[in-house]
């Protein structure tokens, strides 16, 4: 089932996020949602890597599966190869999900396609390929929504420092404001540039823009999707322990200055009240990776958006569909 975002217009948006408990102020000039943050009457079931309980991960073999099943997303992880290409695979080498040895970004696509991602998981699907992000959208295109997860490519700690301390006081950024972000960025040389523009590049390409989302733990990534792509949703990632609120603390920062569409985050850091503050915002909320039916159907009690999952099937069923 392919889901589309509608489009709101929000001024001088002031919310309270009831997570912290620190009030702040939030202007948003648009905020795109997913349909079920405005009454739609599910939470959606997204295939995590395709159905990679019952098939390779990041293969179109389990981004197939994950339309069988029902899924309403698959999500995929890409990254750039030696040649420029966006070859879909979660690490960044090939070692631990196919017969070869190395980093994607020392491979050209050429070598990619010619190692097995299939045999590691069963001899069944012996001679499954890398599959291209061209091929994955291409598999999904009409069928089912894709969660793009671009992965960090590069060490930008000491930019986002230069970001923490040159927005330091800025609740979001103004065009004037992001075009000074978009210059440290190309300024600092980082390999998330490129790949973050490959991707968009191939989306247009395809004209899958409204089935599509762009998601990353890279806040330069979403900086980078959101200004040059402000027609795709974007949405930001979140790991880190629930020991830590700091850490907590520095997502919500972030993802607010660069005016994400939706926030992801483990789903052991989300709470009820948590998730309020989200929607009050009209932020997307989907929260990785549930595998449990009982855990399923309390996010789902609780209002989530999407449940990302290896088992689309059993999500489904624990919802009730």
């Amino acid at each position: 089932m392919l889901l589309r975002y509608a489009q709101i217009f929000v001024a001088g948006l002031c919310i309270m996020l009831a997570a912290t408990g620190c009030a702040r102020t939030v202007v948003q000039q648009e905020t795109r949602v997913r349909p079920s943050v405005m009454n739609t009457p599910y939470t959606e079931v997204i295939a995590h890597r395709g159905a990679s309980a019952y098939a390779p991960e990041n293969t179109l073999a389990a981004f197939q599966l994950a339309i069988d099943q029902g899924a309403d997303w698959f999500e995929l992880d890409c990254y750039l190869s030696k040649d420029g290409e966006v070859i879909v695979i979660h690490d960044p080498t090939v070692d631990r999900t196919t017969d070869g040895t190395g980093a994607i970004a020392d491979m050209t696509l050429e070598e990619l396609k010619q190692l097995d991602a299939g045999s590691w998981f069963d001899p069944k699907f012996a001679g499954e390929r890398l599959p291209t992000l061209d091929e994955s959208l291409e598999l999904a295109k009409g069928q089912v929504g894709v969660l793009i997860e671009i992965k960090n490519s590069d060490d930008d700690s000491a930019l986002m420092r230069d970001i923490q301390e040159g927005f330091a006081h800025v609740p979001s950024l103004d065009e004037g404001q992001y075009q000074e972000l978009m210059e440290l960025i190309e300024a600092s040389g980082t390999r998330n540039l490129p790949l973050t523009g490959a991707v968009i590049d191939i989306v247009r390409r395809l004209e899958m823009e409204d089935e599509v989302v762009i998601q990353s733990f890279s806040s330069i990534v979403c900086a980078v999707a959101l200004h040059e792509a402000p027609e795709i949703t974007t949405e930001l990632l979140g790991g880190g322990s629930p020991d830590q609120p700091e850490q907590w603390e520095n997502y919500l920062r972030m993802g607010h200055l660069f005016g994400v569409h939706g926030f992801n985050p483990n789903h052991g850091l989300l709470t009820p009240g948590r998730l309020a503050a989200f929607h009050a915002a009209n932020k997307a909320v989907s929260v990785w990776t549930v595998n449990n039916p009982d855990d399923m159907a309390r996010y789902a009690r609780w209002g989530v958006d999407g449940i990302i999952t290896d088992y689309p099937d059993v999500c489904l069923e624990a919802l009730g569909r």
